[in-house]
Protein backbone atom coordinates (compact mmCIF):
# COMPACT_ATOMS: atom_id res chain seq x y z
CA UNK A 1 0.00 0.00 0.00
CA UNK A 2 1.32 3.42 -0.99
CA UNK A 3 -0.25 6.50 0.54
CA UNK A 4 -0.46 9.51 -1.79
CA UNK A 5 -1.57 13.05 -1.13
CA UNK A 6 -4.38 14.81 -2.94
CA UNK A 7 -3.17 17.48 -5.35
CA UNK A 8 -4.51 19.92 -7.91
CA UNK A 9 -2.13 21.16 -10.61
CA UNK A 10 -3.38 23.90 -12.91
CA UNK A 11 -1.99 22.84 -16.29
CA UNK A 12 -3.87 25.22 -18.59
CA UNK A 13 -5.89 28.39 -18.17
CA UNK A 14 -7.17 30.99 -20.61
CA UNK A 15 -4.37 33.58 -20.86
CA UNK A 16 -5.19 37.02 -19.45
CA UNK A 17 -8.57 35.62 -18.48
CA UNK A 18 -9.85 38.67 -16.62
CA UNK A 19 -8.79 41.02 -19.45
CA UNK A 20 -10.52 38.78 -22.02
CA UNK A 21 -13.69 38.52 -19.94
CA UNK A 22 -13.89 42.28 -19.59
CA UNK A 23 -13.47 42.76 -23.32
CA UNK A 24 -16.20 40.24 -24.08
CA UNK A 25 -18.60 41.63 -21.48
CA UNK A 26 -18.20 45.22 -22.63
CA UNK A 27 -19.68 44.40 -26.01
CA UNK A 28 -23.01 44.21 -24.18
CA UNK A 29 -22.71 47.90 -23.28
CA UNK A 30 -20.67 49.15 -26.26
CA UNK A 31 -18.09 50.35 -23.75
CA UNK A 32 -14.84 48.78 -24.92
CA UNK A 33 -13.28 52.24 -24.95
CA UNK A 34 -13.30 52.12 -21.14
CA UNK A 35 -10.91 49.19 -21.01
CA UNK A 36 -7.85 51.37 -20.46
CA UNK A 37 -6.87 54.71 -19.02
CA UNK A 38 -3.82 56.39 -20.55
CA UNK A 39 -1.70 53.22 -20.30
CA UNK A 40 -0.80 51.40 -23.54
CA UNK A 41 -2.53 48.06 -22.96
CA UNK A 42 -5.09 48.29 -20.17
CA UNK A 43 -3.00 46.23 -17.79
CA UNK A 44 -1.75 48.83 -15.34
CA UNK A 45 -2.72 48.71 -11.66
CA UNK A 46 -5.47 51.30 -12.15
CA UNK A 47 -6.97 49.30 -15.02
CA UNK A 48 -6.74 46.04 -13.07
CA UNK A 49 -8.64 47.55 -10.16
CA UNK A 50 -11.31 48.88 -12.49
CA UNK A 51 -11.50 45.50 -14.23
CA UNK A 52 -11.94 43.66 -10.94
CA UNK A 53 -14.78 45.98 -10.00
CA UNK A 54 -16.46 45.57 -13.38
CA UNK A 55 -16.26 41.77 -13.31
CA UNK A 56 -17.38 41.62 -9.68
CA UNK A 57 -20.41 43.67 -10.66
CA UNK A 58 -21.28 41.16 -13.38
CA UNK A 59 -21.05 38.33 -10.84
CA UNK A 60 -23.26 40.11 -8.31
CA UNK A 61 -25.89 40.82 -10.97
CA UNK A 62 -25.90 37.19 -12.09
CA UNK A 63 -24.50 37.99 -15.54
CA UNK A 64 -22.43 34.80 -15.38
CA UNK A 65 -22.67 33.60 -18.98
CA UNK A 66 -19.73 35.92 -19.70
CA UNK A 67 -17.50 33.74 -17.52
CA UNK A 68 -18.09 30.74 -19.77
CA UNK A 69 -15.60 32.25 -22.25
CA UNK A 70 -12.62 31.35 -20.02
CA UNK A 71 -11.63 27.83 -19.03
CA UNK A 72 -9.10 25.92 -16.96
CA UNK A 73 -7.69 22.38 -16.93
CA UNK A 74 -6.49 20.71 -13.74
CA UNK A 75 -4.53 17.53 -13.16
CA UNK A 76 -6.10 16.17 -10.00
CA UNK A 77 -4.90 13.34 -7.80
CA UNK A 78 -7.57 12.04 -5.44
CA UNK A 79 -9.35 8.79 -4.67
CA UNK A 80 -11.83 7.00 -6.89
CA UNK A 81 -14.73 7.78 -4.59
CA UNK A 82 -14.12 11.49 -5.12
CA UNK A 83 -13.71 11.11 -8.90
CA UNK A 84 -17.12 9.39 -8.96
CA UNK A 85 -18.57 12.55 -7.40
CA UNK A 86 -16.59 14.90 -9.63
CA UNK A 87 -17.75 13.40 -12.93
CA UNK A 88 -21.37 14.00 -11.97
CA UNK A 89 -20.71 17.61 -12.95
CA UNK A 90 -21.53 17.10 -16.60
CA UNK A 91 -20.59 20.51 -18.04
CA UNK A 92 -16.93 19.54 -17.96
CA UNK A 93 -14.56 17.13 -19.71
CA UNK A 94 -12.66 14.37 -17.92
CA UNK A 95 -9.90 11.86 -18.65
CA UNK A 96 -9.01 9.46 -15.85
CA UNK A 97 -6.41 6.78 -15.16
CA UNK A 98 -7.95 3.37 -15.90
CA UNK A 99 -7.80 0.40 -13.53
CA UNK A 100 -8.55 -1.80 -16.54
CA UNK A 101 -5.08 -1.23 -17.91
CA UNK A 102 -2.91 -0.05 -14.99
CA UNK A 103 -1.31 -2.87 -13.01
CA UNK A 104 -0.51 -1.92 -9.43
CA UNK A 105 2.00 -4.71 -8.89
CA UNK A 106 4.28 -2.31 -7.02
CA UNK A 107 1.65 -1.63 -4.38
CA UNK A 108 -1.85 -0.17 -4.49
CA UNK A 109 -1.82 3.66 -4.19
CA UNK A 110 -4.44 5.00 -1.78
CA UNK A 111 -5.54 8.37 -0.41
CA UNK A 112 -5.77 8.29 3.35
CA UNK A 113 -9.14 9.20 4.94
CA UNK A 114 -9.38 12.15 7.30
CA UNK A 115 -10.58 9.82 10.09
CA UNK A 116 -13.50 11.34 11.94
CA UNK A 117 -13.33 8.44 14.43
CA UNK A 118 -10.21 8.29 16.58
CA UNK A 119 -9.81 4.52 16.26
CA UNK A 120 -10.77 4.32 12.58
CA UNK A 121 -7.23 4.25 11.23
CA UNK A 122 -6.38 0.77 12.53
CA UNK A 123 -9.47 -0.73 10.89
CA UNK A 124 -8.73 1.11 7.65
CA UNK A 125 -5.13 -0.08 7.50
CA UNK A 126 -6.21 -3.68 8.09
CA UNK A 127 -8.77 -3.41 5.29
CA UNK A 128 -6.20 -1.86 2.92
CA UNK A 129 -3.68 -4.62 3.64
CA UNK A 130 -6.31 -7.28 2.94
CA UNK A 131 -7.44 -5.58 -0.30
CA UNK A 132 -3.88 -5.19 -1.57
CA UNK A 133 -3.06 -8.79 -0.70
CA UNK A 134 -6.12 -10.04 -2.58
CA UNK A 135 -5.33 -7.82 -5.59
CA UNK A 136 -1.72 -8.98 -5.83
CA UNK A 137 -2.79 -12.61 -5.39
CA UNK A 138 -5.23 -12.30 -8.29
CA UNK A 139 -2.51 -10.80 -10.50
CA UNK A 140 -0.13 -13.60 -9.52
CA UNK A 141 -2.80 -16.15 -10.39
CA UNK A 142 -3.06 -14.70 -13.90
CA UNK A 143 -6.04 -12.38 -13.55
CA UNK A 144 -5.81 -9.30 -15.80
CA UNK A 145 -5.92 -5.89 -14.07
CA UNK A 146 -9.52 -5.32 -15.20
CA UNK A 147 -10.51 -8.40 -13.21
CA UNK A 148 -8.27 -7.90 -10.20
CA UNK A 149 -9.54 -4.36 -9.77
CA UNK A 150 -12.80 -5.72 -8.34
CA UNK A 151 -11.12 -5.95 -4.94
CA UNK A 152 -9.63 -2.44 -4.98
CA UNK A 153 -10.94 -0.05 -2.31
CA UNK A 154 -12.87 3.14 -2.97
CA UNK A 155 -9.91 5.14 -1.69
CA UNK A 156 -7.59 3.77 -4.40
CA UNK A 157 -5.80 6.79 -5.85
CA UNK A 158 -6.62 8.08 -9.32
CA UNK A 159 -5.29 10.80 -11.59
CA UNK A 160 -7.94 12.71 -13.51
CA UNK A 161 -7.71 15.67 -15.87
CA UNK A 162 -10.70 17.98 -15.63
CA UNK A 163 -11.48 20.87 -17.98
CA UNK A 164 -14.34 23.29 -17.42
CA UNK A 165 -15.21 26.91 -18.05
CA UNK A 166 -15.00 29.36 -15.16
CA UNK A 167 -18.74 29.38 -14.57
CA UNK A 168 -18.82 25.61 -14.16
CA UNK A 169 -15.75 25.63 -11.92
CA UNK A 170 -17.45 28.17 -9.67
CA UNK A 171 -20.58 26.00 -9.59
CA UNK A 172 -18.52 22.91 -8.68
CA UNK A 173 -16.64 24.79 -5.98
CA UNK A 174 -19.78 26.26 -4.42
CA UNK A 175 -21.18 22.76 -3.99
CA UNK A 176 -17.98 21.02 -2.93
CA UNK A 177 -16.79 23.67 -0.47
CA UNK A 178 -20.06 23.52 1.44
CA UNK A 179 -19.98 22.21 5.00
CA UNK A 180 -22.02 19.11 4.07
CA UNK A 181 -19.68 18.15 1.20
CA UNK A 182 -17.37 15.15 1.56
CA UNK A 183 -14.34 16.23 3.65
CA UNK A 184 -11.88 14.94 1.05
CA UNK A 185 -13.68 16.81 -1.71
CA UNK A 186 -13.71 19.99 0.38
CA UNK A 187 -9.94 19.65 0.78
CA UNK A 188 -9.46 19.10 -2.96
CA UNK A 189 -11.82 21.98 -3.80
CA UNK A 190 -9.67 24.34 -1.73
CA UNK A 191 -6.64 23.35 -3.82
CA UNK A 192 -8.57 24.01 -7.04
CA UNK A 193 -9.78 27.36 -5.73
CA UNK A 194 -6.20 28.34 -4.85
CA UNK A 195 -5.25 27.73 -8.48
CA UNK A 196 -8.16 29.71 -9.93
CA UNK A 197 -8.30 32.71 -7.60
CA UNK A 198 -5.18 34.47 -8.97
CA UNK A 199 -6.43 34.03 -12.55
CA UNK A 200 -9.70 35.89 -11.99
CA UNK A 201 -9.89 37.28 -8.45
CA UNK A 202 -13.17 39.10 -9.05
CA UNK A 203 -14.89 35.80 -9.76
CA UNK A 204 -13.11 33.32 -7.46
CA UNK A 205 -11.37 35.11 -4.59
CA UNK A 206 -13.35 34.95 -1.36
CA UNK A 207 -15.69 32.28 -2.69
CA UNK A 208 -15.34 30.02 0.36
CA UNK A 209 -16.34 32.87 2.68
CA UNK A 210 -19.56 33.37 0.67
CA UNK A 211 -20.76 29.81 1.23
Amino acid sequence: MREVEQSAELVQCTPDADWLLERIARVCYNSEDRMRCDCPDGRCLRCRKRRDGFLAGLRRRGHESVFEHASATFRLVTDRGITHELVRHRLASYTQSSTRYIKYDGGVPVVRPLFAAADGEAAWRAAMAAAESAYLAMLAAGSPPQEARDVLPTCAAATIFATANFREWRHILRLRLAMDAHPKFRSLARLILAGLSPRCPAYFAGLEEEI
